[in-house]
């Protein structure tokens, strides 16, 4: 089965509640999930509104990256990049995954 690749754009909301549960329910099933943080998730790191989300995705082997774009825009340094969440631009992110299943959230 295909991985699942979530780019996660927002830190609260609907959109943001359906990704991560998407992402927890895909893992928990075995699946392969990685998730890229972009805009206003990347922003979210720095006051800790992610940490909950992503130590629960963390537990259930889903890989996480932060946007080195979104980290720029945002004024975001490494000292800011939580331990298991790994700096990364578009193009690594999707190297070597081209059969899998891309979500938006």
């Amino acid at each position: 089965m295909p991985g699942l690749l979530l780019i996660l754009t927002e830190v609260e909301g609907e959109r943001f509640r359906a990704g991560v549960e998407l992402a927890a329910t895909a893992a928990a099933l075995g699946r392969q999930v990685a998730l890229l943080l972009r805009g206003a998730a990347a922003a979210g790191l720095r006051d800790g509104r992610l940490g909950p989300a992503l130590s629960l995705l963390a537990e259930l082997g889903v890989e996480a990256g932060i946007c080195q774009t979104a980290m720029a825009e945002h004024g975001l340094v490494a000292a800011d990049v939580p331990v298991g969440v790994t700096p990364t631009g578009m193009v690594a992110f999707l190297r070597g995954r081209a059969d899998w299943q891309l979500v938006l959230a």
